[in-house]
């Protein structure tokens, strides 16, 4: 039965053999319509103090799955950097004391109820910014903020949707892979055998159609 730390252990054997850390903290989540971070999440590293339950997965269920590798320690920090992407948390309410802090939480549920959203995309930023502290306060919102590693570490960060479809897992967003990876590490055949896999969608071939004429004759 496939479950979820097999995916985290797969991840960490890969970043083991390309000499990088995967990132603390990055969860792959599952998703349903209108929830991008639903219950069955997916560890990204194990660490002592960040535990999940393990997960099965089912057919027909739908994944985000994140990826975020670096050179460095993989423990990023926040800095200074301002954060500006929040979303809302649907099962918080309050009665919100400031004009700005009102206008900005009646936009986000008429706007974004469910999905991440940016300052810039409400129609009046400069109320936004001063009424997302206390929407944060009460824990109306959750952030996103902005982390870094140390000077000079590279981070390497991307994410897909795969659908468990009954012909294979289906990635149906993201960017293509590179395929010409090395390492000064020997790669293993059972890793082999793993990045070998693919999770692209195989083109079906269009069916004819049979034209008018044909049918007639």
């Amino acid at each position: 039965e496939n479950q979820s730390p097999q995916v985290t252990h797969a991840i960490s054997k890969v970043a083991d053999t390309f000499c990088v850390r995967p990132i603390v903290g990055v969860l792959s989540h599952q998703m349903k319509r209108f929830v991008i971070d639903g219950n069955k999440v997916i560890l990204l590293r194990e660490e002592v103090d960040q535990k999940v339950e393990n997960q099965s997965f089912e057919l027909n269920e739908v994944y985000s799955v994140d990826i975020a590798m670096s050179t460095g320690e993989g423990k990023p920090r926040e800095n200074q950097a301002r954060t500006t992407v929040f979303k809302r948390a649907v099962d918080k309410n309050y009665r919100l004391k400031m004009r700005a802090s009102r206008y900005l939480f009646n936009e986000v549920n008429s706007k974004f109820p469910a999905l991440p959203f940016s300052l810039r995309s409400l129609d009046d930023e400069r109320q936004a910014r001063m009424g997302v502290v206390e929407c944060l306060k009460h824990e109306l919102l959750h952030s996103y903020p902005v982390l870094h590693e140390r000077a000079g570490d590279l981070v390497a960060h991307f994410r897909f949707t795969v659908l468990l479809l009954p012909s294979g897992p289906t990635r149906i967003t993201g960017l293509p892979f590179t395929s010409n990876l090395s390492s000064d590490k020997t790669i293993d055949s059972e890793l082999a055998a793993l990045m070998a896999l693919s999770t692209k969608k195989k083109k079906r071939k269009k069916k004819t159609k049979t034209s008018q004429d044909e049918i007639d004759h």
